[in-house]
């Protein structure tokens, strides 16, 4: 009986190593996999850095294209426009273009 008890308690013992062993297999496992995981997403974010960068590098290229003034005075010199001459500017402070408008019927 002593034989017996003492090879219940070795396989037992086994058991309980062997469950221990594949629970930690299997928590290594599960992070090895969730490290590759962000490993991909961590690299679809950084082209996709990179891809918004470039596309905001041209847009501020462009932008400075079309608003350059010499541009912008070809322009309006082939559409007829001109400059305006001093008695046609009109100087509004602010609250004053209301004010007109209320007076006004």
């Amino acid at each position: 009986m002593n034989v017996v008890r003492q090879t219940s308690r070795g396989v037992t013992g086994l058991v309980i190593l062997a469950a221990l062993v594949t629970g930690l297999g299997v928590r290594h496992v599960a992070h090895r996999r969730e490290r590759m995981r962000l490993g991909y997403e961590l690299s679809a974010a950084t082209a996709e850095l990179r891809r918004v960068s470039e596309e905001n590098r041209r847009l501020r290229l462009e932008k400075s294209v079309l608003t350059d003034p010499d541009r912008i005075e070809r322009l309006a010199a082939n559409l007829g426009m001109a400059r305006p001459t001093t008695d046609q500017i009109r100087v509004i402070h602010r609250g004053e273009a209301e004010n007109r408008a209320r007076e006004k019927p």
